[in-house]
């Protein structure tokens, strides 16, 4: 082979990879509001997009924990995931899944009933209930570790939280811009669009009815990502939501991800093969990954 031909083929197998390296991770720098509004609308997309559940708990990472969210990230390509946000006793913002710290934590009483001097000390149980040495994070040392990452941030803040101080370290941290705000009521989304009206929310599309209140709501819909029943639902109902140009989201935490590999697999392809949601939420975010995204 000559000289100039090598060099050609090299060059076109860079760019090849180069053009990988793109679709993976620079479709997923969101500079501004159109951005990721521009990502996460449904469309012609061949692969969906995956949430990760508290960061995702697989091979015994602990949900909603640093270890855990640096795992994720470094596997899954553009992750949107997903944290939960609640307040301790002298109201410093911090992640985690439950207030009752019996449940993840090897601590008692409640969360929000404690300081943070507290519960600094305490440390998170892994998926099957044994102890590691992963601390709860803060809020803060979420977002400073996010701000320069190719992800989404989904943020779950519990409705007791303080949706004014959730946005404002949203916006004083450069995160706004990669954020989606989960919010429990439409009352709770309109509150959320007056504080940050380029914000992205997610709501509840549970029902026909959920769907004819959001439309009448006066929230943009080109904002709104759908957060659908666990159960798969039939065509039409995806389909209106599609017609409105939001994405949706079916969970898959608690039932398809609690089973075998073997019997997971074929179940998280007939979700995406329906052509309903256009992304799972899973705490097996890079078990998913492995089977839509396969190497070749």
């Amino acid at each position: 082979m000559k000289k100039q031909t090598r060099q050609a083929l090299a060059a076109l197998l860079l760019a090849a990879l180069s053009h990988t390296a793109q679709a993976q991770s620079g479709d997923c720098r969101f500079k501004d509001a159109d951005a990721l509004k521009s990502y996460l609308k449904p469309g012609k997309r061949t692969k969906p997009l995956i949430m990760a559940h508290q960061g995702g708990t697989e091979d015994g990472y602990p949900g909603n924990s640093m270890a855990t969210f640096e795992r994720t990230y470094s596997k899954v390509p553009c992750v949107l995931l997903e944290i939960d946000v609640r307040a301790t006793a002298d109201s410093l913002l911090v992640i985690s899944h439950d207030d009752d710290l019996s449940l993840k934590t090897n601590g008692k009483g409640l969360l929000s009933k404690k300081k943070w001097k507290e519960v600094a000390k305490l440390r998170l149980k892994d998926p099957y209930g044994s102890m590691t040495e992963h601390p709860i994070p803060t809020f803060q040392e979420v977002l400073n570790w996010s701000a320069g990452k190719n992800l989404v941030l989904i943020v779950d803040k519990k409705p007791e939280t303080s949706i004014h101080q959730t946005i404002k370290m949203l916006q004083g941290t450069g995160n706004l811009y990669k954020s989606v705000l989960i919010c429990y009521s439409l009352k709770e989304a309109q509150l959320a669009h007056q504080l940050a009206p380029q914000l992205m929310l997610a709501v509840g599309f549970n029902s026909t009815e959920h769907i004819d209140a959001v439309e009448q709501s006066g929230l943009p819909l080109e904002q709104l990502v759908a957060l659908t029943p666990r159960e798969l639902q039939d065509g039409p109902f995806y389909q209106r939501i599609h017609d409105l140009n939001v994405a949706s989201s079916l969970g898959t935490n608690g039932n398809i991800d609690t089973l075998q590999t073997t019997q997971s697999r074929p179940l998280y392809q007939k979700i995406w093969d329906s052509g309903g949601p256009d992304i799972i939420c899973t705490d097996n975010p890079i078990l998913v990954q492995s089977i839509f995204y396969k190497r070749d």
